[in-house]
């Protein structure tokens, strides 16, 4: 008789057992997502090692929402870089001349920072057409020309140029350092839009 109702207590636990997996299935844990990382080389002092991490966390803030469509970028500092600054996308690396004030540091870092977005995430390319519209260019200006070797005056006329300046007054709010890109309000807020998330 004890063997009988052992043998019940048995399958009455597997019972409950079966039923409490079948209410609360087991979901498989998520891995962490982990935000882009900002990898300082070498060439880069301690000083504007500090800045460039301060301001790598204000841009990562800003585009926070977008953060799982871009990877890791490289930092590094050149005495004879002719441009103030510049970004490889083979090897996602920002270089910036050095020295230079704080304000042209920031203005540079965010500037390249946000052409790293541009060419590694491929959502960007939807907000474009209402950015273009935003800024007074025509629907079908080209983005970006195909050779980078352009005259001062004609990088004022990139509509990729006019986005990476809109970035340093969405995550400023300011630009120290302008340029002859004139960036309008209207823009700002597009790139804002769709730097929280809006669109695809």
């Amino acid at each position: 008789m004890r063997t009988i109702d052992a043998i019940l207590a048995v399958f009455l636990m597997i019972f409950l057992f079966g039923m409490t997996l079948a209410l609360n299935p087991v979901r498989p844990v998520s891995p962490p997502q982990t935000s882009p990382h900002l990898i300082i080389e070498p060439s880069v002092d301690e000083s504007f090692a500090a800045l460039a991490d301060e301001t790598w966390t204000a841009f990562l803030t800003t585009f926070a929402a977008r953060a799982d469509c871009f990877g890791d970028v490289h930092l590094q500092a050149s005495y004879q870089l002719p441009a103030r600054a510049g970004y490889d996308p083979a090897t996602a690396t920002v270089t910036v001349r050095v020295p230079g004030s704080a304000a042209r540091l920031q203005a540079a870092l965010i500037h390249e920072w946000a052409h790293h977005i541009e060419f590694q995430c491929p959502q960007q390319q939807t907000m474009r057409p209402a950015f273009l519209a935003a800024e007074g260019f025509p629907p079908d200006a080209a983005w970006r020309p195909a050779r980078s070797d352009t005259s001062t005056d004609a990088w004022a006329d990139i509509p990729s140029e006019h986005y990476a300046e809109a970035a340093i007054l969405l995550v400023l709010g300011h630009n120290a350092t302008p340029t002859q890109i004139h960036v309008r309000r209207e823009a700002v807020d597009v790139l804002a839009a769709w730097a929280e998330g809006g669109g695809q």
